[in-house]
């Protein structure tokens, strides 16, 4: 700070000097203010270029945070209706399962069951009414037709742990298979009679296998007269050749498969007469070049037929083939279809049970995940706070301050501005 020479008038060194720390004051007293006034310690990048940028990002941060809790508790009351769904379906099951055990008296006529037939038949229609209502926001959530993953953004980033994929029937049945919780799709249908159908895709696989002729029992029932019938579902069928080769024997191997990777017990001869032995595979040996049968087609005692006297046994491999089964009704006119029934009940029960346990464990997880959501949030809040958050006390000791260094300063200013009259006495 330049020093003032009093002799020298023309330019008042002090009145200068203090000039400025009277700007000074003033400027730091509005930096001040601003703060008390606003409660932040940052309200410009000039304040702060550093803490700016770090307080900018954990702002973005706290909102997507904040958004995320908002996706969880959205996911969550989906789940619940999903759940209130599902509950009701199992109490109509319930119902159903009492009325199935009631058809299954030997004592009811043709009047009484079909009594029990057309209560049966209401139950299917609440059942669909259920799976109709189970919407969100026009989606349907427990599926009618094609059913698809409901994707929820329960994270800040865009990996595949900040999303959550919900889908009930998915979870129940196999993955793809799109069925529905509706009363055909847990095959509790009632009706008058039963229609069965059986769906079949050709082989694929082993180029010498692919020749392959499989067909299906009469009137698409899947059961022969030695098996037990098939329950409905999608089957594979597996063909495996150890390939002998030109001229040489090649062993061949039978086996069906259903949807739950389980293999099916069939009739080990293979023949149309005769009840054979039953297990989960038959071997069969073909001759070399075009592969003759040695006789019949072969029998696995459940309904399907399979013809090999087409293929080339060159190389090994397996082929395979599917069959989708399916049995559209449930009749209970009689005590043992009643109790066919019965079992069917059980099984959508069962199925139920497994959807509504897939919700509770989603819900339980959105749980664990707004917890620690919640406290990542408070500490990022707590991060931004401690940068931008203006401490009110140490703000207000600052003004009190200032604001007597101005009224010292104005004052010293005065003072400045009549010093050079102490020069008229040099003339007196």
């Amino acid at each position: 700070m330049a020093s003032a020479d009093l002799s020298r008038i023309n330019t008042n060194i002090a009145a200068l000097n203090a000039l400025n720390v009277l700007n000074s004051v003033n400027t730091r007293i509005s930096v001040h203010s601003l703060r008390l006034a606003t409660g932040k310690r940052i309200n410009s990048a000039a304040d702060d270029a550093a803490g700016f940028t770090i307080a900018s990002k954990l702002k973005v941060k706290s909102e997507g945070l904040g958004t995320a809790l908002d996706n969880i508790g959205s996911a969550k009351n989906l789940m619940t209706v999903a759940e209130g769904h599902l509950t009701n379906i199992q109490e109509i099951l319930t119902g159903m399962k009492s009325k199935a055990q009631q058809a299954a008296n030997g004592t009811l006529g043709s009047d009484e069951r079909a009594a029990i037939l057309s209560e049966l038949q209401e139950f299917n229609n609440q059942i669909d009414s259920e799976i109709e209502q189970a919407k969100w926001a026009g989606v349907p959530i427990l599926g009618t037709g094609s059913v698809s993953d409901l994707t929820f953004q329960i994270g800040v980033g865009t990996a595949s742990s900040d999303e959550l994929s919900f889908n009930v029937a998915d979870n129940t049945w196999a993955t793809g298979t799109n069925t529905t919780f509706n009363s055909a799709g847990l095959n509790v249908v009632a009706s008058g009679s039963v229609v069965k159908a059986a769906a079949t895709a050709g082989f694929t696989g082993a180029d010498d296998l692919l020749n392959t002729v499989f067909a299906v029992g009469t009137s698409s029932t899947i059961n022969g007269t030695y098996g037990a019938e098939l329950a409905a579902g999608t089957y594979t069928l597996e063909i495996s050749s150890t390939g002998g080769g030109s001229g040489a024997a090649s062993s061949v191997t039978i086996r069906l498969k259903d949807d739950g990777g389980n293999y099916v017990s069939i009739d080990q001869d293979g023949t149309v007469a005769g009840a054979g032995d039953y297990g989960t595979s038959i071997s069969y040996s073909l001759s070399g070049g075009a592969g003759a049968t040695n006789g019949n087609a072969v029998d696995l005692g459940v309904g399907i037929t399979i013809d090999l006297d087409n293929v080339a046994t060159g190389d090994s491999g397996t082929a395979t083939a599917t069959i989708t089964y399916t049995q559209a009704g449930n009749s209970v006119s009689t005590q043992a279809l009643s109790q066919d029934f019965m079992d069917n009940v059980d099984a959508a029960i069962n199925k139920v049970s497994e959807g509504l346990s897939y919700i509770g464990s989603m819900i339980n997880r959105l749980g664990f995940q707004e917890e620690s959501l919640t406290v990542a949030k408070v500490n990022s809040e707590a991060a931004y706070s401690r940068i931008v958050d203006a401490d009110m006390a140490f703000e207000q000791l600052e003004t009190t301050k200032l604001m007597i260094l101005q009224q010292t300063a104005t004052a010293m200013l005065a003072q400045a501005n009549v010093s050079p009259q102490t020069v008229l006495a040099l003339f007196g």
